[in-house]
């Protein structure tokens, strides 16, 4: 992704939230109006971002670091990395949270002809204005392919030695006022190699060239605890780490963040869910929804999603069992799945509290128990009304 793709895909507006109806309402639509409003409830749930705790906390570090960097004097600043397992959301998260940088940053900037940012560093000279640079690093990357994809991102062709190259990428960067650049999958640094040296020294030299202009380096990457790059002294000293990971249920205190999280977004999708009622997945599904996705937030995305695009297409109009059942999710997801099933010789069953959920159905059905990878140990999800409930 270049800039001007950037912007484009910053400054994009997403679709429209569609018109909550009740049951009665969609009973009197023709088949051809309720294709069009499913079909406008699909692309808004497909592109909307649903915020959750774990990562609003996240966006609050990132965000206090970045604007610290921008008040303190010039030279090798602070950075902000994000971590954690693979397809947990980073990306993103990542990508949304410099969006809304970027947004802000651009809001009361001039437009060029073409429409896109511009600043005058002379009044007979125009400049685009990109504040935030982000890149998805390549494989097996090392130090002119880093520099090389910043210059990329204007657009700006590779000098013919390295040393070339990191020159002319510093001057874009101060060229296009750029205060804050993202490198995505930083995990793919190669650092296992007799060169490491030098990419790990170029990544501060890199921290250092942004920081004499006020600007942010923010690496985002999987599994970086441990790793090479957090373990260089230099790096680590100025890193501060945010480690985001899947949704556990052992503790008492995991099953309430995790069911919180579930009631957060299942309270986004009832008014587009009328026959549903509030506890609908937070009680009555929250043990399945794990068992499916083991915490993992994109498939728990992923899934919910597709179940309420079902509930809506069959005209139930709420979240049951076989609408989750018919989701297909990721492999890693099904395999974590199926090892659980094949441990147990068959899963284990937890009984939702008879009370009534609300929406005439006692809450006595049975869902598939939350099993932990080790033998000697079951967590069981309880979920209680009082568990997701104690801090509304």
């Amino acid at each position: 992704m270049d800039s001007r793709r950037w912007h484009d895909w910053c400054t994009d507006r997403r679709p429209a939230e569609p018109a909550a109806l009740s049951v009665k309402q969609w009973e009197e639509m023709d088949c051809q109006q309720r294709t069009a409003h499913t079909s406008e409830l699909e692309q808004w749930l497909h592109q909307c971002y649903m915020a959750t705790a774990q990562f609003d906390r996240v966006a609050d570090g990132l965000s206090t670091i970045v604007d610290r960097n921008a008040r303190t004097l010039p030279g090798a600043k602070e950075i902000p990395v994000l971590t954690g397992p693979n397809t947990i959301g980073k990306s993103v998260f990542a990508r949304n949270w410099a969006r809304e940088r970027y947004l802000g940053w651009t809001a009361h900037a001039a437009a060029g002809a073409a429409g896109y940012p511009v600043w005058y560093p002379t009044p007979d000279v125009e400049s685009d204005l990109c504040p935030v640079v982000f890149i998805n690093l390549q494989d097996d990357a090392r130090k002119k392919a880093l520099d090389s994809q910043i210059l990329g991102f204007f657009n700006l062709p590779s000098g013919v030695t390295a040393e070339e190259t990191t020159r002319s990428a510093m001057r874009a960067v101060l060229r296009h006022r750029v205060r804050m650049v993202v490198i995505d999958d930083v995990n793919l640094l190669k650092t296992e190699w007799r060169g490491a040296r030098q990419v790990l020294d170029h990544i501060k030299h890199i921290n250092t060239e942004l920081g004499e202009n006020n600007a942010s380096l923010v690496l985002v990457g999987a599994n970086l605890i441990g790793g090479g790059l957090l373990a260089d002294p230099q790096i680590n000293g100025r890193s501060k780490t945010f480690a985001v990971a899947q949704y556990e249920i052992d503790s008492l205190e995991e099953k309430r963040n995790w069911q919180r999280m579930i009631r957060d977004i299942e309270s986004r999708l009832l008014p587009h869910l009328p026959a549903g009622k509030p506890g609908m997945l937070c009680e009555n599904l929250a043990g399945e929804i794990w068992f499916r996705t083991q915490g993992y937030f994109q498939d728990i995305m992923q899934l919910i999603r597709d179940a309420t695009i079902a509930a809506t297409r069959d005209g139930t109009h709420e979240i049951r069992r076989d609408h989750l059942d018919a989701v297909t999710l990721s492999d890693r997801a099904s395999a974590q799945s199926r090892a659980m099933e094949d441990r147990t010789g068959g899963v284990d069953r937890v009984k939702v509290p008879t009370a009534s959920a609300g929406n005439g159905t006692p809450r006595n059905r049975k869902t598939k128990a939350v099993m932990d990878t080790r033998p000697q140990r079951r967590a069981r999800l309880s979920c209680s009304p009082q568990t997701a409930a104690e801090d509304q």
